[in-house]
């Protein structure tokens, strides 16, 4: 994965709704659904092939009603917040 790549893949919006990426699930525990409620960009600061920076993005879990700041890197896109579904006739 390139740093283009990496930048699109991580692209997170206020809204979004995430899921945990499964290396980061503790043992015997279901991941868990959240909403980006906010955004750092670009605050980590990368020295690896998937790019320079990445952002730390706060996520509203809705089961046990918290909020987790995470890198990007380690959540998975369940649905963007600009999404609509389409209508069919």
């Amino acid at each position: 994965m390139d740093a283009d790549e990496h930048n699109q893949r991580f692209d997170y919006e206020i809204g979004d709704i995430v899921t945990e990426s499964d290396y980061i699930i503790p043992p015997g525990r279901k991941p868990w659904v959240g909403m980006v409620v906010g955004i750092d960009v670009k605050h980590y600061e990368l020295h690896s092939f998937i790019g320079i920076f990445e952002d730390l993005v706060m996520i509203h879990w809705l089961k046990p009603d918290t909020v987790e700041a995470l890198p990007a890197s380690v959540l998975k896109m369940v649905q963007k917040a600009k999404d609509t579904p389409t209508v069919k006739d």
